[in-house]
């Protein structure tokens, strides 16, 4: 164990009369493995009190090469990571971490896969992992502020981090030095501003619409891979998700001052009445009315986040001219795959609303072939029991993502260059049935590459991919064989692909 952090803490007249090795070793963990900084900011010496030394260091980092600062945020592990799993993390980051509550060993397997895939995917998309200060932040905070920052540009995350950054020092100091001045409150940033900073967002979710004879979804290009060209949309069914962000809701936090407040009641009947005056054809679109219609009716509603997640149903066959036919008044609620989009709208003060992001999703796609997938010539070692399958039954439950190069296809009521949903899945069941994969992660590479090859219009797809195939337990005649419910732990694969 590193001493320095178990002995007590330090007067300030005390750290300004330590070696510059002394010091070194003892604020060096300060900054996550990172110990130049303590280094660099030495020579600045004497402080008056913990505020002046944080400063000093603050403005080491804040006056450091791209690179250097790059190099810092890189040396901060993820949330419930690879390090955290191992036990391997600093002694510093473990207490933060579980003061989040985010104890590897106290959250459910699902827990951990939901962080899992959280670090991935802003991974992959900024290329440094996600830092908040985990001691001003619980795990539901935390999950929310991975959404709400994949959002951001890769120059404004990288301010957001070193903020963070400043803020995990701040508290780490406060371990270190006896000083009557720790409170939070007293933490300022490199600039001397006082840093009590705050991300806001509320809003509905879950609102439920059936919405019968919405306009029929038309002027879809065929593809090989689908037979789908279109709907009817007799009925077009959703639950739809509302956030909003700014700081116009502060003194609702601050003061109990809630006249600005759109309460989330009223923000579920907007989402009804106004899904009836919608007269599109497809989710997209309802998520760009709806935001677009809550920007223009509410001045202070001028950052938004509208997600609508398709409620399956499909229409029931029935006797029809001597056959039976598919019937545009009788369905049934289906467990299936679902269409899912999530569009971001940003109202400037002229007062146009633009889209600022999107993401389009096929959730919950359930796959099983047969045969036609192989898993062999992996690594194995004196920890391996996994037998080399070379041809196999192969059960996957699958999620897609995609986005546009241009958010105006999203919305184009011509939908000359719309990729439906349906049209996404089908591609993804045909290369699943066709193609004889030698690992999951093939597969998943070869979907991307058909849908990128079918829709040019696309900027990047992703998937998220479990492994379900179940185990074989033996051999009968004619070729039969029976297989039952694997281990249940399951294997995990992303892969995301941009032009």
């Amino acid at each position: 164990r590193d001493a320095s952090m178990t002995a007590r803490p330090l007067t300030i007249d005390e750290v300004n009369h330590l070696s510059r090795d002394a010091f070194v070793a003892r604020f060096g963990g300060v900054f996550e493995h990172s110990p130049w900084v303590a280094e660099r900011a030495y020579p600045s010496r004497p402080w008056e009190d913990l505020r002046a030394l944080h400063g000093s260091l603050c403005r080491i980092v804040a006056d450091a090469s791209p690179e250097d600062q790059l190099s810092l945020i890189r040396s901060h592990p993820d949330l419930v990571g690879r390090a955290a799993l191992a036990g391997t993390l600093t002694r510093e980051s473990t207490g933060e971490q579980l003061a989040a509550g985010l104890d590897p060993n106290a959250l459910t397997a699902n827990e951990v896969d939901v962080f899992a895939r959280a670090n991935e995917a802003y991974t992959q998309q900024f290329g440094f992992p996600f830092i908040i200060c985990a001691r001003e932040n619980k795990k539901a905070a935390i999950l929310a502020g991975f959404e709400r920052r994949l959002a951001h540009d890769r120059a404004t995350e990288i301010a957001t981090a070193l903020g963070e950054i400043e803020r995990i020092a701040w508290y780490r100091l406060a371990d270190l030095v006896a000083d009557g001045d720790t409170d939070p409150s007293a933490f300022v940033d490199h600039a001397g501003r006082h840093a009590m900073r705050f991300e806001i967002s509320y809003g509905k979710q879950r609102v439920p619409v059936y919405r019968t004879h919405a306009a029929p979804l038309t002027g879809i290009a065929a593809i090989p891979e689908s037979p789908f060209t279109g709907r009817a949309n007799a009925l077009l069914a959703a639950e739809v998700d509302v956030e909003v962000y700014g700081d116009d809701f502060l003194p609702a936090y601050t003061e109990g001052d809630n006249s600005m407040v759109v309460a989330t009641d009223s923000m579920k009947n907007f989402v009804i009445r106004e899904t009836l005056a919608y007269d599109g054809a497809t989710l997209e679109g309802l998520c760009h009315f709806l935001g677009r219609r809550f920007a223009e009716s509410y001045e202070q509603l001028h950052d938004l986040r509208i997600t609508a997640r398709e409620i399956p149903f499909n229409a029931v066959p029935v006797p029809s001219g001597g056959g039976f036919g598919p019937d545009d008044n009788l369905f049934s609620s289906a467990r299936a795959d679902y269409g899912e989009v999530t569009v971001l709208l940003h109202r400037d003060a002229s007062g146009v609303v633009t889209i600022t992001d999107h993401a389009c999703h096929r959730r919950d796609l359930h796959l099983m072939k047969l045969t036609g997938s192989a898993f062999t010539a992996f690594v194995r070692d004196g920890y391996t029991t996994l037998p080399d399958r070379r041809d196999r039954p192969l059960y996957t439950f699958m999620e897609v993502g995609w986005q546009y190069r241009d958010p105006a296809d999203l919305i184009n009521p011509s939908h000359q260059r719309f990729v439906p949903s349906e049209q996404v899945r089908d591609i993804c069941a045909t290369v699943f049935a066709e193609f004889v994969s030698e690992s999951i992660q093939q597969l998943l590479y070869v979907q991307g590459e058909r849908i990128l090859e079918r829709f040019p219009q696309l900027s990047s797809v992703w998937f998220t991919a479990t492994n379900r195939t179940r185990d074989p337990f033996g051999e009968g005649a004619g070729g039969a064989k029976i297989y039952s419910d694997p281990f249940p732990a399951f294997g995990n694969i992303t892969l995301k692909m941009s032009r």
